[in-house]
C-alpha cells in the first residue's frame, strides 16, 4: 500500500518548508495528488525518487565520464 503524505509531512521528509513545497508544486516540479480537488497529497516514494534524480555528480565522476567519452573509438 502506498503511503501518502500531507504538505507538512512532505516538508519534513525533504527537510524544507511548507512554502518551498508549495513553490515546487506551483512550478510542477513535484508530483502531487488532489483526490478531492483541495488537499494536496504526496507519494513518499515519489518524493524520494525526486531527490535521487537531482543528485549532482562529483568531480571524480565527471572526470571519469569525460575520460570514457574522449577515449571512445568510433
Amino acid at each position: 500500500m502506498e503511503k501518502f503524505l500531507s504538505v507538512d509531512e512532505a516538508a519534513r521528509l525533504l527537510r524544507t518548508t511548507r512554502s518551498y513545497i508549495y513553490k515546487l508544486v506551483c512550478e510542477r516540479k513535484l508530483p502531487t495528488y488532489k483526490p478531492t480537488g483541495g488537499r494536496l497529497l504526496f507519494d513518499a516514494d515519489e518524493l524520494i525518487d525526486f531527490v535521487h534524480k537531482k543528485r549532482k555528480a562529483t568531480h571524480d565522476e565527471l572526470s571519469n565520464r569525460a575520460d570514457s567519452i574522449l577515449n571512445r573509438r568510433p
